[in-house]
């Protein structure tokens, strides 16, 4: 029975991810439509007003075309959500609303399945354009003012003006009561709300913005020339689907998902952009790391002596106990998160004495002790469940001190009590290793989880852009992550990641959209200061490279980067190009117009790690120059002899990498040998393995260099 239901699951995944998904997806949303239409039903029951709606919304031509699935007819459905979409009195309520979405979805789908192609899709739903509802409208502007009056009841408080003057707020709240409002001044207002302030990533401020945004797109919708605007984006969307089809290309990529967000932004062709990003947008990050490395940076070998103080059965008792033993890591199978146990086994040799009256008891103890704690890791960081520990204790008593009488009745209480005092001191032992247990891992995990915080999901979180996908999952060998960034403006990479053959310790393969969408979220139209950008270096790693500080003989320098594709990468022949696009430069009091540098490598494995060889001079050159018709102004001459400098120490002619150390505690698993680098259709794969040998401690490197006279 299992392998029937493996084997219905499989056939399941193989139907709906097949080249011709949008079939697929038709069929679900006829199903969803066939479920609206049986709640409507439910709802009207029979009523004296059944009979009216049934005739007047067609929904007898309907019932009989939902059966055929993909062999509907169009036409039909397009009558019944006509009537849908009319005025009459009632249609407003909820259930008529829900047959309306469900009949909208499996009309778009059902058009792209018989479409042919997604190219073809996007002209045909032309036809498809929807004017936004003013209920719609309506109720997004409500929810907007209700997530806005909690946050103006927030700040109330002392610290309320000086955020009130950060938000703009009191410009929000004139387009709230605006008939008309400015699509300018709520923009510049999202804009704050979305800066990488600490706080906003809060609930109260987050929602304000998650309404906001929604309210932009509504505002948009209702210009008068949506309509054209709407045809015109399918035209383009088409021609750029042809050409993707045919050949993936950063500048396509960027160009489909700016038009998918429009459409999205504007609430049209949803069925359309589904299937665009069902089919071009996949995840462009997988990261693979064996159980051995994890384990690195958390297993140890335990070897201490500590102080016992117990309290037995009457008997106060203190001594010594020396713990043996081990802490070891072990991945939990789990596709929702990844999950794994840290683990405490070994022995406690105890040596202690026991005073009750007048007695004195002299004892040696070996416990077995195990313990265990489960860490779950998900996109929104570390969480743990409280240790558990187990005991068992055998003591010997060596001696009791006292009188012959104290020594006798002691020796006879000490006999009969021997197995419960055990029990207890077993129960008292197993506290000690979930304490300890606790307290080895809760510093260290809570490190983890606040450097993920600080430095990765709330930054993202206030800017809007974490990841759209952030998934964990762990098996007994390996824990995995499966990302995705693409926002509605971008898409993802186009298709599967390739395969790493063999067994390795750490696998990396990243789609160069992942790298480029990034950018474009963070940076766009940014203008970063020297000073600044090198303290968010420092920040992250902890001191600052030498090509990144500053000539003591050049003014401070400023990029303001391009609104559009700031930074770019392609992996391609195995090599890589990596493209800045500035906007503005500046240098002490110089300002200088537009200007991109661009360099390409070659890369390779050498030794350790690896060898990347620049391929000629950097390229610096304004936008759409073309070589050979245009010529460089007096000015441009001498911001390119400027970039030269600059950006000729961040690319060199020639870097090498001498193997991978991991940061913190994971310096552990010693240095990782590069094993496999391959940069080809858009693709960069590394893979790492365990080389056995100790990362070198940098300061003994300094100290080293230092007695050999080298500077």
């Amino acid at each position: 029975m299992c392998t029937q239901i493996r084997s219905l699951a499989t056939a399941a995944v193989v139907f709906l991810s097949c080249s011709n998904c949008a079939w697929a997806t038709a069929e679900t949303a006829a199903v969803q439509a066939s479920s609206a239409l049986e709640s409507l039903d439910a709802w009207l029951s029979g009523g004296p007003t059944a009979k009216g709606w049934d005739e007047f919304l067609r929904l007898d031509a309907l019932r009989a075309e939902l059966p055929k699935g993909n062999d509907a007819d169009p036409a039909i459905i397009d009558v019944v959500v006509t009537r849908l979409d009319s005025a009459a009195p009632g249609l407003e309520l909820p259930k008529f609303r829900e047959l309306r979405a469900a009949l909208g979805i499996w009309s778009e789908e059902l058009a792209i399945a018989k479409a042919g192609s997604l190219s073809k899709a996007a002209l045909a739903a032309e036809s498809k354009y929807v004017p936004l509802a003013a209920a719609e409208a309506a109720a997004t502007k409500a929810q907007l003012a209700e997530a806005a009056a909690k946050l103006d009841k927030y700040l109330a408080g002392d610290n309320g003006k000086a955020w009130r003057d950060f938000l703009r707020w009191d410009e929000l709240q004139q387009q709230l009561a605006a008939e008309n409002p400015d699509l300018d001044v709520l923009a510049s207002v999202y804009q704050k709300f979305t800066e990488d302030h600490e706080g906003l990533d809060m609930p109260v401020f987050a929602n304000v913005a998650t309404e906001l945004d929604k309210y932009i797109s509504v505002v948009a919708a209702n210009r008068e020339d949506v309509q054209q605007q709407y045809a015109a984006q399918l035209k383009g969307l088409a021609d750029e689907l042809d050409k993707y089809s045919a050949e993936q290309s950063e500048e396509l990529a960027s160009a489909i998902g700016t038009r998918l967000g429009w459409l999205q932004r504007m609430r049209q062709a949803g069925g359309l952009v589904r299937a665009v990003r069902e089919k071009h947008s996949q995840p462009n990050l997988f990261v693979e790391a064996s159980a051995r490395l994890v384990g690195a940076g958390i297993e140890q070998d335990v070897d201490d002596v500590a102080p016992v103080r117990d309290y037995i059965l009457g008997t106060d008792i203190s001594g010594t106990g020396h713990t043996k033993g081990r802490v070891t890591v072990q991945l939990v199978p789990s596709e929702t998160n990844a999950m794994l146990d840290i683990m405490l086994a070994g022995t406690t040799a105890t040596r202690t004495t026991g005073y009750n009256g007048p007695a004195t008891i002299y004892t040696n103890g070996n416990v077995a002790i195990a313990g265990r704690k489960r860490v779950i890791i998900d996109e929104s960081g570390f969480k743990t469940y409280r240790a558990t520990g187990a005991a068992n204790t055998r003591t010997t008593i060596t001696g009791i001190g006292g009188g012959k009488l104290v020594q006798r009745i002691a020796s006879r209480k000490v006999s009969e009590q021997k197995g419960e005092a055990e029990r207890i001191a077993s129960d008292h032992a197993a506290v000690r290793v979930r304490n300890r247990l606790e307290g080895q891992s809760s510093g260290q995990l809570g490190k983890a989880h606040q450097d993920f915080e600080k430095k990765f999901r709330k930054p993202l979180l206030r800017r809007r852009e974490f990841p759209e996908l952030f998934k964990f999952r762990t098996t007994e060998d390996a824990l995995f992550v499966t990302g995705m960034k693409a926002n509605r403006m971008q898409l993802g990479a186009p298709g599967a990641p390739p395969q790493v053959d063999g067994q390795y310790d750490l696998v990396l393969r990243v789609h160069e959209t992942m790298i480029n969408n990034m950018a474009a979220a963070l940076l766009a139209g940014v203008t970063l200061h020297e000073a600044e950008v090198q303290q968010k270096v420092i920040d992250l790693q902890g001191e600052l490279p030498e090509k990144l500080k500053s000539d003591e003989n050049q003014d401070p320098w400023s990029i303001t980067f391009a609104a559009s594709r700031p930074v770019t990468i392609r992996f391609a022949d195995d090599g890589f190009k990596v493209t800045i696009r500035g906007q503005r430069y500046t240098s002490g009091e110089r300002n200088f117009r537009a200007m991109n540098v661009t360099a390409s490598y070659q890369a390779q494995i050498d030794g350790n790690g690896a060898k990347m060889v620049r391929q000629g001079e950097l390229e610096i050159l304004p936008p759409n120059f073309v070589p050979g018709k245009s010529r460089l102004s007096t000015q441009q001459v001498s911001l390119k002899t400027l970039l030269e400098k600059r950006f000729g120490k961040l690319f060199e002619p020639e870097m090498k990498s001498a193997g991978l150390e991991l940061p913190g505690n994971w310096k552990n698993a010693g240095r990782l040998d590069l094993k496999v680098l391959q940069s080809n259709g858009g693709w960069l794969a590394l893979a790492w393995l365990e080389s056995g040998e100790p990362v070198k401690d940098k300061e003994e490197d300094r100290v080293a260099l230092d007695k050999s006279g080298t500077k």
